[in-house]
């Protein structure tokens, strides 16, 4: 073997490993992109839920309070119609002499 065959042996063998060498790098720098990538999609997503929490915390206070006032209006309205209804059976009231009252 001549030199010559010898360093283009060697040439074509070191531009092998460096291509190996190169699309390695590569691979691992667009893994971590990847996982950059994946990390700022998590916390996005992470922060979407959180704001929907929130939202369902807040419709969930907003819920009881109706809840609450329609409780109390309920009740306001059974004494109104015991009032009325104790009104109305109340002999007493309606009883009169001469166009008036006793």
């Amino acid at each position: 073997m001549e030199i010559k065959d010898i360093i283009l042996s060697l040439i074509s063998v070191m531009g092998t490993i460096s291509s190996i060498v190169f699309a390695v790098l590569a691979f691992r720098r667009n893994d971590r992109g990847d996982h950059k990538e994946a990390g700022k999609n998590e916390g996005v997503l992470i922060s979407d839920v959180g704001y929907i929490k929130s939202s369902i915390d807040r419709v969930e206070k907003s819920i009881e309070k109706l809840e609450t006032g329609q409780v109390e209006f309920g009740n306001r309205l059974t004494k109104l119609e015991t009032e009325v209804h104790d009104h109305i059976y109340n002999k007493a009231i309606h009883k009169t002499t001469g166009g008036t009252k006793k």
